[in-house]
């Protein structure tokens, strides 16, 4: 490639991102089909690299097995406001793949200043899938922080401790890991809670960064962990060093104990190649979900 069309990517790709970061945000954009339009690019087909209750919703099986084709580009079947922040921007999800296939969901941003699983996102929402799948994308579940560029939401709560599974009092508003006044105290828990008991995921990933690492899990969801690290280079050790109480993806395991949820923790930068690696890895451990 030479350095004029390199660079032309390059703005394509930002300009792309933006406009991923305006919605999530809930800020105006130009759209299309009630999605923010992006930059025309060559999509690479590789695939290489609420109350605590509980549901008995069954999560809805695949009628193919893990080694599908892959389709063409798929358009959305839909977008969905699932609730709005402190603030009052809206929380809004992005659906597309196939209707009534093996649930998966992947939320971008919970903390507001860990935003680059916007780039890996943006990618899921173009590229090819292998049929039978049923991808939901949740930008921003925090869009106040993501606006804002902070950890928490508009009431200072870092909402991945705001969480009603072994919620405890942590800290004071403002502060690093200041859990809320209750459990599920924030709207956008509220929301989350309500979303995802309603569509039961089979999978549920959530980014973060800056650990680099994927936490090893002797449960069902190892293989899927272990897989995903090895794919993107990610360290495959637990972190350390937090109060781990009121935590999302545990929230989703502890409710849903069919499901499968668990953390990414991206690196302190990630480049549009990365984000690329990141999506391919999602679609390869999505079709490991029948067999484990």
């Amino acid at each position: 490639m030479g350095a004029a069309e390199e660079a032309a990517g390059i703005v394509n790709r930002a300009a792309s991102i933006v406009l991923l970061v305006a919605v999530a945000a809930g800020c105006s954009t130009t759209t299309s089909g009630g999605v923010a339009s992006r930059p025309s690019a060559p999509v690479s087909t590789s695939s290489s690299v609420a109350p605590s209750t509980s549901t008995t919703t069954s999560v809805p099986a695949s009628t193919t097995s893990a080694a599908t084709t892959t389709s063409t580009v798929p358009g959305l079947l839909g977008e969905e406001t699932i609730g709005t922040s402190v603030q009052g921007r809206p929380i809004t999800a992005y659906h597309r793949g196939t209707a009534g296939g093996i649930v998966v969901l992947v939320v971008g941003v919970i903390h507001g200043n860990e935003n680059d699983g916007l780039a890996i996102l943006d990618d899921l929402r173009t590229m090819p899938l292998p049929d039978g799948y049923d991808l939901w994308l949740l930008p921003a579940i925090n869009p106040d922080g993501l606006a804002n560029d902070v950890r928490g939401n508009g009431n200072q709560v870092d909402l991945n401790r705001n969480f009603p599974h072994d919620w405890t009092s942590i800290a004071r508003p403002g502060e690093w890991q200041y859990s809320g006044s209750g459990p599920a105290s924030e709207p956008e828990t509220q929301a989350f809670m309500t979303f995802a008991l309603r569509l039961h995921p089979a999978l549920t990933l959530w980014y973060h960064q800056d650990a680099h690492t994927v936490g090893p899990s002797a449960g069902r969801d190892g293989p899927l962990r272990q897989r995903y690290a090895q794919l993107t280079g990610l360290d495959y050790v637990s972190v350390t060093g937090g109060k781990y109480t009121g935590v999302a993806a545990t929230w989703v395991r502890k409710t849903m104990p069919d499901t499968m949820s668990f953390i990414i923790e991206l690196g302190a930068t990630l480049t549009a190649e990365q984000a690329r690696v990141h999506a391919d890895a999602v679609v390869e451990i999505m079709q490991m979900i029948p067999n484990v």
